[in-house]
Parts: C-alpha cells; sequence; structure tokens
C-alpha cells in the first residue's frame, strides 16, 4: 500500500527550490512511511487544470530517476522509465451531468499488457450523494451563518471549524482489467492505494496515484 499526500501538489510552484514536491510513501503493517519515491514538479511549470497537469519525475529514495510523465493534452498522459523507454499512458476522461450523469473515468494503458479502467466513486454512492445534496447544502448554509456570527464576536477559531465542515463526493476507485475481478490498484481514501502484486509495473501505479491525488486536491 502506498500514500500520497496532496498538499504539496496543490502549491507546486511554492516548493523550496531543490526540494521535492511530494512523497510517495510505503504504508501498512511492518512500514513506517518510508519514503517510496520523490515526485518532483518544476515551479515555473504551467498547469492546464484537471486535463493538462504539469509534467513531473519520480526519483528513488538515493535519487536515481524513476519515472517522468507527459501530458498530451485531453486528458492523455505519457509515462516513461528512468531510463527514457515508455511504460505506458495514463488517460483521464472528465466526468459530467448532462446530456446524462457520467463519472470520472482513469484509464492505464502499459506499454506491455491489458488496460486497467477505474471509474470515481460507485453507482449507489453517487446516487446517494446526489439525493442528500440539498440536505448539505441546506447544513452548510447554517454553518456559514454560525461562522460570520463568531467572526464578528472576534472568535476566529471557532469560525474555522464552523467554516471546514465539508461533504466529499464519492471516492471509490478500482483500477481493473476486463476479465478480472480483482483490482489491480484500488482507492477508498485517505490518498492510500492498495496495489495488487506483480499486476502493474510499480512506476506506472505510482504515477497514476499521483495523478490521481492532484485530481482530488
Amino acid at each position: 500500500m502506498i500514500h500520497v499526500p496532496d498538499k504539496r501538489l496543490r502549491s507546486y510552484d511554492k516548493v523550496a527550490p531543490g526540494e521535492p514536491t511530494a512523497t510517495v510513501q510505503q504504508t501498512g503493517p511492518g512500514t513506517n512511511g518510508e519514503p517510496l519515491a520523490y515526485v518532483h514538479v518544476p515551479r515555473d511549470a504551467p498547469n492546464g487544470g484537471r486535463q493538462t497537469r504539469p509534467a513531473f519525475t519520480l526519483t528513488g529514495p538515493d535519487g536515481q530517476p524513476l519515472t517522468s510523465v507527459r501530458s498530451l493534452g485531453d486528458g492523455v498522459h505519457e509515462v516513461y522509465g528512468g531510463d527514457g523507454a515508455p511504460l505506458g499512458r495514463i488517460t483521464r476522461r472528465s466526468g459530467r451531468t448532462l446530456p446524462w450523469p457520467r463519472r470520472v473515468r482513469w484509464s492505464v494503458q502499459p506499454a506491455q499488457g491489458e488496460a486497467l479502467t477505474g471509474e470515481v466513486g460507485a453507482r449507489t454512492a453517487w446516487t446517494v450523494f446526489v439525493l442528500i445534496s440539498p440536505l448539505y447544502f441546506l447544513c452548510w448554509a447554517v454553518m456559514a451563518t454560525q461562522a460570520s456570527l463568531w467572526l464578528l464576536l472576534g472568535e476566529k477559531g471557532e469560525a474555522k471549524k464552523e467554516a471546514a465542515w465539508e461533504m466529499e463526493p464519492p471516492t471509490w476507485t478500482r483500477w481493473r482489467a476486463a476479465d478480472e475481478p480483482e483490482p489491480a490498484i484500488e482507492y477508498r481514501t485517505g490518498r492510500k492505494y492498495r496495489l495488487a502484486a506483480n499486476r502493474l509495473d510499480h512506476r506506472l501505479a505510482c504515477a497514476q496515484a499521483v495523478l490521481h491525488v492532484w485530481d482530488r486536491a
């Protein structure tokens, strides 16, 4: 299992020169969050949004180059190994509401092997999310009003607590091949990814995890 913190990905242009933008960490039994790879995003790289992320690289704990990722636009990202050999392609298809609902879909096409696809959020979870959204917005309006009152009273700490409450949309994503019942990559929450052994090159899996976390930042 791996963990990818997202805070620095949101503000990669403010990371100090020479420091990694993010760290891909090992997590799970028998691990203590040891670094598996470091993510490097150039500070001056233009950000084209969810469909055109800046180019970035992954290096190992000892600094050896592992992976480079380059956007081709329209949600397509080419992934290369540290030696420049192509590892595969990662594609993000945007979700939409009209003319009919469609979830965000990720696909990983290794240079050799079968493609993996994963849609963000289960259908039932999205149905529940849509049904309770009106109640959420009502609660949010009440909390925002309370936060404003706390600000008027000079209680900034209490105001932040009231304003911080939010409802996160469904996140469960499972990348799997068309003929495989079990996923090669699984994401539930907390920016943690469960990787099935020997199902996908770990460099390609880490690149997908970084893009997926960045998408949710």
